[in-house]
């Protein structure tokens, strides 16, 4: 079967089928992860991959949306506010995330809410949340190749992130808003390209 996108890493390929579905396979074309075990699988980097769950990836920062219950349009905080109370009165309606490594096991468990975007970013750590609390989790912990930070970035206070930081931090959501969009409200991939290349009206102005 002809692939919609085949992207190579290191000694894996991550692909997507013409169903949207998601699969991993080695150079020699042997099946990693079957096709349709997780609803999405993300680049590998230092050898580890995020995946979720099928169900609802929940709100993103720069998201606004209208309550149904009240008719009002929330959004940041008070839409965090709302995603959480639905997350606690509907747990099975929403996906969860894990990360695996090249042989498709699962070196942390798809038990969390959210992962933090780490592909590409050159760092030795991310940040997953569960329940609403957020954990530091190491590379090395979960691929003894990865090298520890070192103590400075360990120990660096979260008073001292960096725009970059920031930055990724909206990335990160902003993924969910694209992968929410293509595969729950059914927008083409041009549309969702508008909207990271710097439209962020780009979803409400489909005809």
């Amino acid at each position: 079967m002809e692939n919609k996108r085949e992207n190579k890493y290191d000694n894996v390929i991550v692909f997507e089928t013409k169903d949207y579905e998601w699969g991993v396979k080695d150079l020699d074309g042997n099946e990693i992860v079957p096709v349709g075990k997780y609803a999405w699988i993300d680049g590998f980097d230092h050898g580890l991959a995020r995946v979720h769950t099928k169900g609802n990836i929940g709100y993103t920062k720069n998201y606004i949306e209208l309550d149904l219950e009240t008719g009002e349009s929330v959004g940041g905080e008070a839409l965090a506010a709302l995603e959480e109370k639905r997350r606690k009165a509907h747990p099975e309606q929403y996906a969860k995330w894990g990360i695996i490594n090249e042989k498709g096991e699962e070196v942390l468990p798809l038990e969390y809410d959210s992962i933090w975007n780490f592909f590409g970013k050159g760092r030795l750590s991310t940040k997953t949340v569960k329940q609403g609390n957020e954990k530091e989790v190491f590379f090395h912990d979960l691929n003894s190749d990865v090298p520890l930070p070192s103590w400075e970035e360990r120990n660096r206070s979260k008073s001292e992130s960096s725009d970059e930081d920031y930055n990724d931090y909206g990335t990160h959501y902003g993924e969910y808003a694209g992968s929410y969009a293509q595969d729950v409200m059914g927008y083409s991939d041009d549309e969702i390209g508008d909207a990271f290349d710097g439209d962020p009206d780009a979803y409400w102005n489909i005809d």
